[in-house]
């Protein structure tokens, strides 16, 4: 451990300006490296894109000592729970602009360091405009202009890049289209299924829009005299469902689900080079509109909620703290890298012409749901763990942590920290446990 003296002082300052010094052990950076990899039928071996460098993240954990310890650690904490950035002065890598991320773990060994709290979390380096520019709300509006455009230019791609000059592209075209197609139904309407009463709407809709573009498939000269209803229908059907009240963790796997479907589907080309154009319009349209409304799907419902935690969290959309918002996004950046590198990949190819207005459009809505999502964790918990020092029955305990809202608390306590039946009677000392402030 290094005492303040012996390197760099270590501290942090807040977005409200304030700043506390603090203690450090060993110090780490880590930075991701995007990177997307594919594999291609009859060759071993993956191809691996990189995409640049992600963010980086400093873990560190901050001990204050002495006899105003457990003082000075309540104060840290309050300062990591502050909503925007603050600064980092980071004894090795210097001044950092940084947004406290994940949890935040509490310890007071009171056996073998008396005198000594420890405050763990990860310090992530984030962008600052200093017009703040970058910074802007992400409003309702603006998410749903921005999916307007991504439907009007996913339409237009698809019309554009289709090949229907004879009978046997028009027969290319219904066999993708259809295998595409098939995959998304079936996972709306599993989807569908787990919306709520209220919602029983999109069940209704979805079905009109599965016998209307099960009438175009049947017959394959249909295709290209309905192909921008067709289109528009299809960008409805991804993005309509996608704000209903269920878990953002379960929509994230529903969603994955079929995007996982159409990925795998396009894999295959079983017309040959003669098919890729068709190929590509039907699983571009079907990839870009999943990836899109997803995002969408989550920001809106994000945006929607009040700050609701534990068992009515999917009121806020599953949220139930910051951190879970950050595995949504992380989530959706990886999905979407492997969207980027699926274009780049059929783009090679050199078949068609793409303008990449499509790819921009889904990269934009993206860009916004990310903001909104960003925006609405500060207004979610900050979970917390903390090792207790004694013994501790769970009613005294519950009390000391959410006061007189602790009795109602109980059940999302012993779920969150999965406590066994002697646990419920009396928590051990030493037992590590979460809550959310």
């Amino acid at each position: 451990m290094f005492l303040e003296n012996d390197l760099q002082q270590a501290a942090y300052n807040s977005p409200s300006g304030k700043r506390q010094t603090f203690i450090y052990e060993n110090v780490s950076r880590e930075t991701d490296l995007k990177t997307a990899a594919f594999t291609f039928p009859e060759m071993d071996g993956a191809l691996i894109q990189s995409l640049g460098l992600g963010g980086r993240s400093f873990p560190l954990k901050c001990i204050f000592s002495g006899p105003k310890c457990k003082k000075e650690a309540d104060s840290f904490e309050k300062l990591l729970e502050e909503r925007g950035h603050g600064i980092l002065e980071h004894p090795v890598y210097g001044r950092i602009n940084v947004v406290p991320t994940g949890k935040i773990k509490r310890i007071d060994n009171l056996v073998d360091g008396v005198n000594e709290a420890t405050v763990e979390t990860t310090f992530s380096e984030t962008i600052v405009d200093d017009d703040n520019s970058v910074f802007e709300v992400a409003t309702k509006d603006a998410l749903e202009n921005a999916m307007d455009l991504y439907e009007e230019s996913a339409t237009n791609d698809f019309v554009d890049k289709i090949e229907t000059n004879s009978p046997e592209s028009r027969m290319q075209l219904q066999s993708v289209f259809k295998k595409q197609a098939d995959s998304v139904f079936k996972g709306m309407e599993k989807l569908v299924s787990l919306s709520s009463s209220e919602e029983m709407k999109y069940e209704k809709w979805l079905k009109e829009a599965k016998s209307f573009i099960v009438g175009i498939e049947n017959d394959f000269n249909k295709i290209a005299l309905y192909a921008n209803e067709v289109a528009r229908t299809m960008v409805k059907v991804a993005r309509l469902p996608s704000t209903i009240s269920i878990g953002a963790l379960e929509k994230i796997s529903k969603y994955s689900a079929m995007i996982k479907d159409i990925a795998d589907g396009a894999k295959a080309e079983p017309f040959g080079a003669s098919a890729i154009s068709n190929q590509y319009a039907a699983t571009n349209l079907f990839l870009g509109s999943m990836i899109a409304s997803l995002s969408y799907g989550l920001a809106i419902t994000a945006q929607n909620a009040n700050t609701i935690t534990g068992e009515n969290a999917d009121g806020a959309g599953g949220f139930s703290s910051r951190s879970d918002v950050l595995k949504a996004l992380a989530q959706v950046a990886e999905i979407f890298n492997e969207y980027s590198g699926y274009v780049d990949s059929q783009n090679k190819k050199n078949v068609f012409i793409d303008t990449g207005d499509n790819y921009e459009k889904v990269l934009n809505v993206v860009i916004i749901s990310a903001k909104a999502l960003e925006e609405a964790a500060f207004n979610l918990p900050v979970m917390r763990i903390i090792v207790l020092d004694r013994d501790r029955q769970l009613f005294e305990l519950l009390a000391e942590l959410y006061g007189a809202d602790g009795f109602n608390r109980q059940d999302q306590f012993i779920n969150d920290n999965k406590l066994t039946a002697d646990e419920i009677v009396l928590i051990p000392m030493g037992r590590e446990v979460r809550y959310y402030v």
